[in-house]
């Protein structure tokens, strides 16, 4: 056995984070841990580690007792921890130069296994810039290629695929089944249950303890139900609102609760008719391109979008997603292109869209050293709600986050899903007619993925535009419009029936969401 855990407990205080956990990893096996946020996978992966210590229990690793034999297996350990250390100031090529030469790995070897993992990350053209100015998903692909640039006897994962788009994550699992064939034991815990399903046995841990383990066939009852469902029915809770199965089998949008009080034609972008009166869109841009030096990571992009809508905006990591997000908020100025906002132009009015917008990034945009009331009451200041109206936003937002018993909890003690809610809470404290989402629900788990957009379903069918970024093609269902973006250009718009019937094939099957987006890509590439 590569893993053999008894009891294994770890408590914080009086905190118990990892309860009496027992469970063993055979050698060479791929093991995935799945659970809600705050289960304890992070903690059962560092004491797998050896860089935490159990607070009781038995644990062998690699045949060596934990803690006392840590220090002599370390070295045949890989463990990428969901904030991986990379240093900002060293190039990409210098960051994995440097993991190699800790692991020792030898010139040959360094050369075949760094070229594959450039090329499977897309970092290759890259490897010239500073760690520090990637965006957040190529930062996670770097991570992987540190993390993978030695072969290690057991490979420890925490979240490894966070941010990561489609294409990408595909790829890493094809590098992953390579180590796992060569006899690499791999424990990984993730977010995405279709990842949970390649492994050979999954681990379900709920408040610290191990609920269910077993194959995926095993757990599923042969598939008759799904890892997601399974998720959701052991740790109690409401699927809300239900998925509705498409005729291909895959995800479609639920049906909103009320029909919004509006009239337009999606597609075109005219101006749509509400109240009697005729309305600009909520966005609306022409050309819009954004350059840093000789780099274009924005390419002349004409987009509208209604009032009202869900809007999808999909592309890889480093397509300049997040880049036209921020030309959007008023928070980057474009380099050249024209566009609205909220009825505000881009290049000369960016205080007014501040003022009429909400925005969610990729990073925590809370303080961690703030409780859950401290966060809101500094953004109510900011955004200058007073008396009675401060006091009812302010309670609004702890109920719709569920946080009435955290409210004095540190933004930083809470887990992903409820600091997640809190950030969009904190968003739309003001009542914007419009709100911006950057990847809002990476690395959450699924109950509380479906909890969040059941909260941006209800936002929208009150007639707030949410423009939203994504890499869960699950999610991009629910969207009412979407657009692709690669390499800056603008590869595909249309609702999400529409870019799946234009790929599909006559006679063939609907094609999903995630063939959808890899083609597209997959056909510029040969371009």
């Amino acid at each position: 056995m590569t893993i053999i855990a008894r009891n294994l407990t770890r408590r914080f205080g009086d905190l118990t984070v990892v309860d009496s956990l027992s469970l063993s990893v055979v050698e060479g096996e791929l093991f995935g841990l799945v659970g809600s946020d705050g289960a304890g996978k992070t903690t059962t992966l560092r004491m797998l580690a050896g860089v935490l210590d159990p607070s009781a229990g038995e644990l062998n690793v690699l045949g060596r007792t934990f803690p006392a034999g840590a220090g002599g297996t370390r070295s045949h350990i890989g463990y990428m921890s969901q904030r991986f250390g990379l240093y900002p100031d060293l190039t990409v090529a210098e960051n994995i130069r440097f993991y190699a030469d800790i692991f020792g790995v030898g010139a040959a070897e360094f050369g075949e296994r760094n070229e594959r993992l450039l090329a499977f990350s897309g970092l290759a053209p890259f490897t010239a810039r500073q760690a520090g100015r990637l965006s957040g998903g190529m930062k996670q692909k770097l991570g992987l290629c540190c993390a993978l640039i030695h072969k290690p006897r057991l490979l420890l994962l925490d979240e490894p695929t966070n941010g990561v788009d489609p294409l990408s994550r595909r790829d890493f699992w094809r590098i992953l089944r390579d180590l796992h064939v060569e006899g690499v034991t791999v424990v990984v815990a993730t977010a995405y249950l279709d990842e949970a399903g390649r492994c050979d046995r999954v681990g379900l841990l709920h408040d610290g303890r191990l609920i269910a383990c077993g194959t995926p066939a095993e757990l599923t009852n042969g598939g008759t139900t799904s890892l997601e469902e399974l998720v959701i029915s052991k740790i109690g809770g409401e699927i809300l609102p239900p998925f509705i199965k498409g005729e291909s089998g895959g995800i479609s949008s639920p049906s909103r609760k009320a029909n919004p009080p509006q009239s337009f034609r999606p597609e075109t972008g005219v101006p749509f008719v509400k109240g009697g009166s005729i309305e600009p869109p909520a966005v609306s841009l022409d050309k819009l391109t954004k350059r840093f030096d000789s780099f274009t990571a924005v390419d002349a992009i004409s987009l509208t979008v209604p009032r009202g809508q869900i809007f999808g905006f999909l592309g890889p990591n480093g397509a300049g997603k997040s880049t036209t997000i921020r030309m959007l908020c008023g928070i980057l100025p474009p380099t050249s292109g024209t566009g609205t906002v909220a009825g505000f132009t881009i290049a000369d009015q960016p205080e007014r869209i501040k003022e009429n917008i909400g925005y969610m990034s990729q990073r925590f945009s809370l303080y961690e050293d703030l409780t859950v009331e401290e966060n809101i009451a500094f953004y109510a200041g900011v955004y200058r709600l007073t008396g009675d109206k401060r006091r009812e936003r302010s309670e609004w937002v702890i109920a719709m986050a569920g946080l009435a018993e955290r409210r004095r909890s540190l933004a930083g003690e809470l887990s992903g899903g409820w600091r997640q809610r809190l950030a969009l809470g904190c968003a739309i404290l003001h009542e914007p007619p419009i709100i911006f989402l950057d990847e809002p629900t990476s690395g959450v788990d699924p109950l509380s993925r479906r909890n969040f957009w059941d909260l941006i379903r209800s936002l929208a069918d009150a007639g707030v535009t949410v423009f939203v970024t994504t890499h869960y093609m699950d999610e991009a269902e629910y969207c009412d419009r979407l657009a692709l973006i690669y390499r800056g250009e603008l590869v595909a718009v249309g609702t999400p029936e529409e870019l799946k019937q234009a790929r599909m094939t006559p006679g063939g099957p609907m094609p999903t969401l995630e063939d959808v987006f890899i083609g597209l890509i997959e056909e510029r590439d040969t371009e």
